[in-house]
C-alpha cells in the first residue's frame, strides 16, 4: 500500500530539476513560502479596501513573483532538468479546469476572470512554490514553524482586539467567518506540531495557541473546525499521555470561553451559535441560505453560476424561503457555494481533491508504526489534523476566499511533500537494505 501511495503521487511529479544547480531557487522557495504563510495572519492589513493590495498583499506577491521566477527559469534552461518536484494532483486540475470553463456562462466577466486568476495562482503557483520548498524534515520543519508563527499572530492580534481594544474586529481580520476558517485551520496544525514535538516549551505554546483560537472564536465555523482538528489529533495519537493533555486543553479553551459568555467580546460568537434570527421565529438565514444554493445546483446543475458569480443568482433562488438580508459576508457554505457556482462537475472535482489528498494523509498514518518517535508518524498525524479542521471550516465560511484560499494549499502540499519526503527516504533504505 505504501509504494502503491507514493507511485500514485509521484505520477504528478512530471518537472525534473537539478538540484545543484538550483540552490538559489530552493533557498528562494524556502523564504517565499516563509513570507506568504507568515504574511497571511496579516491578511489585507493595512489597506483592507485597496483592490490592487488585495492582489499585491505580501503572500499573494510572494506567489507572483515564485511563478515569474520558476516560469523565467523552465525556459532559460529549456526545460532541460534533472531532479524532481510535484504539481498538484490531476484533481486540482480537473478542479481549475472547470472553473475556468465556467467563465463563459458568467453574468458578471470580470469577476468571474478575476476568481479564475486568483484560483491559478495559489493553486498551481501556490502549490509548486510549497512542493519546491518542501524536500526534507529540515525544510518541512521550517514550514511548521512558519505556519506556528502566523497562528501565534493571528491569535494574539485577535486577542489584543477583541478583549483590550475592545474592537470589532478579529485581529488582522474584518470578518470572524474568514478569521474560523483561518485559524480554525492553523491552531490544530500548529499546536499538533507542538504538542508532538516532545519539549515543554512547545507543549506550552501549543496549549496557548489552542485556547487562544477557541477564546478569540467568533463564529460557529471556528469552533466546529477547532473542536474536529483537535479530536481528530485525540484519536490518531498514539500515546495515553498525549491524548490526556490535548483533551484538557480542548475542555480549557471551551470552559474559559464558557466563562467569559457574558463578556461583550464573546457577544458574536454567542449570537452565532443559535439557530434563530434575532426575531426568534425565523430560521438564521445561513441555513436558508444554504437551500438557496441548493435550489441554485438543482436549476443550473450543468453550468452553474460560474466561478465567484454566486451573488447574481442566490436572490432568485430562495423561492418561498423568507429572504431577511441578515446574511453578513463570507458566512457561506464552501461545499455548497462551489457546487451553486460550477455545477455538479465542480462539486465532483473539489470532492475529488479532498479524497485524493485525504486518502493520501490517511495511507501515511495507517502505514507507520504508531509511535511518536517516529517521524513519518508524527508528520502524518498533524496533516490529517489539519486536513479534517480545514473540511470542516469549509462548511461555514469556504476556503476558497481571498486571502484564505493559502490555506487550503498549503494544507495539500503538505500531504503531497510529506508523503515523498518518507516515499523517497524508504526506498533508499530498502536500496541500501
Amino acid at each position: 500500500m505504501l509504494e502503491q501511495t507514493t507511485a500514485l503521487e509521484n505520477n504528478s511529479s512530471i518537472m525534473i530539476i537539478s538540484r545543484s544547480r538550483t540552490d538559489w531557487l530552493y533557498t528562494a522557495a524556502i523564504i517565499l513560502s516563509a513570507i506568504a504563510i507568515v504574511s497571511s495572519a496579516f491578511h489585507f492589513w493595512p489597506f483592507e479596501q485597496s483592490n490592487i493590495w488585495q492582489a499585491l498583499c505580501p503572500s499573494n506577491l510572494a506567489l507572483w513573483v515564485w511563478s515569474i521566477l520558476l516560469t523565467g527559469y523552465c525556459f532559460l534552461k529549456r526545460f532541460k532538468f534533472v531532479g524532481i518536484f510535484s504539481l498538484p494532483h490531476l484533481s486540482v486540475f480537473a478542479y481549475l479546469g472547470v472553473n475556468i470553463l465556467s467563465v463563459a456562462f458568467a453574468p458578471d466577466l470580470s469577476r468571474a476572470v478575476n476568481f479564475a486568476i486568483k484560483l491559478g495562482l495559489l493553486l498551481l503557483g501556490g502549490f509548486t512554490l510549497f512542493s519546491f520548498a518542501i524536500r526534507n524534515i529540515r525544510s518541512l520543519n521550517t514550514i511548521y514553524a512558519s505556519i506556528t508563527l502566523a497562528a501565534v499572530i493571528s491569535v494574539s492580534y485577535c486577542l489584543v482586539n477583541r478583549f483590550a481594544l475592545c474592537s470589532d474586529k478579529f485581529g488582522f481580520f474584518n470578518s470572524p467567518y474568514k478569521y474560523g476558517t483561518f485559524i480554525g485551520t492553523l491552531a490544530p496544525l500548529s499546536s499538533a506540531y507542538l504538542f508532538t514535538g516532545g519539549k515543554k516549551w512547545k507543549i506550552l505554546l501549543g496549549g496557548a495557541v489552542v485556547i487562544g483560537a477557541f477564546i478569540s472564536s467568533g463564529s460557529l465555523g471556528a469552533l466546529a473546525s477547532l473542536v474536529v482538528g483537535m479530536s481528530t489529533l485525540i484519536l490518531i495519537l498514539p500515546e495515553w499521555s498525549l491524548k490526556f493533555l490535548v483533551s484538557a486543553t480542548m475542555l480549557c479553551g471551551i470552559g474559559i470561553l464558557l466563562l467569559l459568555n457574558t463578556s461583550p467580546a464573546v457577544s458574536p460568537l454567542r449570537n452565532d451559535i443559535k439557530p434563530l434570527e434575532k426575531d426568534g421565529l425565523n430560521l438564521k438565514q445561513r441555513y436558508i441560505e444554504w437551500q438557496a444554493e441548493i435550489n441554485i445546483l438543482e436549476a443550473r446543475s450543468i453550468t452553474g453560476t460560474s466561478a465567484g458569480c454566486i451573488n447574481q443568482y442566490r436572490s432568485n433562488f430562495y423561492y418561498r424561503l423568507p429572504k431577511l438580508n441578515t446574511l453578513k459576508p463570507f458566512d457561506q457554505n464552501g461545499w455548497l457555494a462551489t457546487s451553486a457556482e460550477t455545477g455538479l462537475l465542480g462539486l465532483v472535482s473539489l470532492c475529488w481533491i479532498l479524497t485524493h489528498y485525504g486518502k493520501l494523509a490517511f495511507c501515511r498514518l495507517s502505514n507507520t508504526m504508531q509511535k511518536l518517535n517516529n517521524t513519518i508518524y508524527r508528520f502524518a498525524a498533524i496533516n490529517l489534523a489539519g486536513f479534517t479542521a480545514m473540511s470542516a471550516a469549509n462548511i461555514f465560511s469556504s476556503v476558497h476566499y481571498n486571502g484564505i484560499l493559502i490555506v487550503f494549499v498549503l494544507v495539500l502540499a503538505l500531504i503531497s511533500r510529506t508523503t515523498w519526503i518518507f516515499g523517497e527516504q524508504q526506498n533508499a533504505d530498502n536500496q541500501n537494505y
